[in-house]
C-alpha cells in the first residue's frame, strides 16, 4: 500500500460517514415509505428482504430513529478501527512505526479503537494502566473511566471525524 491509498482510505471513510448522514436525512422525510416503494421496485437489483418488511420499519418513526442512528454510529466505530488497524499495518511495512507510536494521540487512539473492537466499555490492561491517562486535545481518558461504557460524551461522532483528520494530516505532513 502507497501512502496516498492510506490517505484514500481515511477520505473514503469519511466520505462513508457523510454518505450515511445523508441517507438519514433522506429517510427521515414522512413520505420515504411510498418514495422507498417506487424507487426500490424500479431497481433490478436482488432483494435480500422481504420489501414490505422494510416498508413496515420505514412507517414506524421510532424503530427508524433507533436503528439509522445505530447506523450512524456503526459507520464512524468502523472508521476509527479499520483506519487504527490499516494506517498501523501501512507504518510496519514502511518501517515507520516510531513515527507513528511516537504521536502523543497514538495511545488515546489504541485505547479508544479498543473500547469500540469489544464491548463499547473501558477495559484496560495492565499495558494501558501504565500509559493513562492518554488524551487528544481536551478529549482524556484515565483510569476512572475502568468498566465505564464510551459515549458521545466522552467523544462525539464529530470529534471522532476530526480526530481522524488530524490523523489524516500527520500522513500527509510526517510519512513517507
Amino acid at each position: 500500500m502507497t501512502r496516498d491509498e492510506l490517505i484514500g482510505i481515511f477520505r473514503t471513510s469519511e466520505n462513508n460517514c457523510k454518505l450515511v448522514y445523508a441517507s438519514l436525512v433522506m429517510f427521515s422525510h414522512e413520505d420515504m415509505p411510498a418514495i422507498y416503494a417506487k424507487w426500490s421496485g424500479a431497481l433490478d437489483i436482488p432483494r435480500p428482504f422481504d420489501e414490505d418488511e422494510v416498508i413496515a420499519l420505514l412507517h414506524d418513526r421510532n424503530v427508524s430513529k433507533i436503528a439509522f442512528s445505530e447506523l450512524y454510529d456503526t459507520v464512524h466505530r468502523a472508521a476509527l478501527k479499520e483506519l487504527f488497524e490499516v494506517t498501523k499495518h501501512y507504518c510496519a511495512t514502511t518501517n515507520q512505526t516510531q513515527a507513528l507510536v511516537s504521536q502523543p494521540w497514538y495511545e488515546f487512539w489504541r485505547v479508544v479503537r479498543n473500547c469500540f473492537s469489544h464491548d463499547f466499555r473501558f477495559r484496560f490492561t495492565e499495558h494501558d494502566r501504565k500509559k493513562l491517562p492518554v488524551s487528544w486535545r481536551d478529549v482524556s481518558v484515565d483510569a476512572s473511566m475502568e468498566g465505564k461504557q464510551l459515549t458521545h460524551g466522552v467523544i462525539s461522532r464529530e470529534r471522532m471525524l476530526e480526530f481522524l483528520r488530524d490523523v489524516q494530516t500527520f500522513i500527509e505532513t510526517r510519512l513517507a
